[in-house]
């Protein structure tokens, strides 16, 4: 779902950086039922269909797709997905989310068709590394010197007059810990952080600036423990996530989730436990 005059390039890069992930666990894609979307060229599709995996390509832009079989089928991430609840094994969304203004419906699509226990194999630009955290401090853009913060120029086009419809750019860019509510409210839990390049301009601002963050995100940490005790677990996690080198130093976020619960089911007891929090805070 990148912009259309960038989208070849974009589809080779995380292309490559997918496959480099998981060549050593290919094997756990063998007879399973996979959803590829947005699928782009294809290149992922082929790649499952090389580790034995049955797959569903599906793409906004079925027209970019190379492949003969098995056919794309035209999906906006933006509404339903056409497939019946829980009928998919794994699904592999590469570079979709950022694009989307309601990324929630999104993560709760790709819940309800996915079987109990399922996986989420989610992509995106890493909006938690280093250098995406300064290129917000200076310029409010994705890469402060090289592309310009959002605007109507680069970060909206259109499908066509006919349809009405309009298409964004990297205009919703998420980092890790948004991405993990969303995930947890969808009835995900987050089983593992992929490692997939290191940003080579991470690594100055990471040896100067790490310990300082860390020191300021453990403050913060203490600073709330005291105000909810309650919330231990739940602080203690994103904790974690704030200051994870593997992340703040990584080019790409790829996330893998489980699928634990229902979203409707995840709602109510995520409910319970903010109701549980809420009644003993001091």
């Amino acid at each position: 779902m990148a912009s259309l005059h960038a989208r070849g390039q974009l589809t080779v890069d995380f292309q490559q950086i997918f496959e480099r992930a998981l060549n050593t666990d290919r094997g756990r894609f063998s007879g399973r039922l996979v959803l590829d979307v947005p699928a782009g060229e294809g290149r992922t599709t082929q790649w499952l269909l090389h580790s034995g995996a049955r797959v569903i390509p599906m793409d906004l832009f079925p027209a970019f797709y190379k492949l003969k079989e098995p056919t794309c089928q035209v999906c906006d991430l933006n509404e339903r997905i056409g497939l019946s609840k829980e009928s998919v094994d794994f699904v592999i969304s590469q570079e979709g989310i950022e694009h989307l203004p309601n990324q929630l419906f999104a993560m709760m699509e790709f819940s309800r068709v996915l079987k109990r226990g399922g996986r989420l194999l989610l992509t995106t630009p890493n909006q938690s590394n280093m250098t995406a955290k300064l290129s917000y401090l200076f310029s409010e853009s994705e890469r402060f010197g090289r592309i310009m913060p959002p605007n109507t120029v680069d970060g909206l086009w259109f499908n066509s007059r006919e349809s009405g419809k309009i298409y964004f750019g990297h205009l919703f860019l998420s980092g890790v810990c948004h991405l993990n509510v969303l995930a947890e409210v969808a009835g995900f839990r987050l089983e593992r952080i992929h490692f997939t390049r290191l940003q080579p301009s991470c690594l100055l601002p990471f040896l100067f600036l790490y310990p300082w963050m860390a020191l300021i995100q453990l403050l913060n940490l203490r600073r709330n423990l005291r105000k909810n005790p309650e919330a231990r677990r739940e602080y203690w996690k994103v904790f974690w996530l704030s200051i994870n080198p593997k992340i703040l130093l990584d080019g790409t976020l790829m996330l893998e989730f489980t699928k634990e619960q229902d979203s409707e089911e995840a709602k109510e007891n995520l409910y319970r436990n903010w109701h549980q929090v809420q009644k003993n805070r001091p």
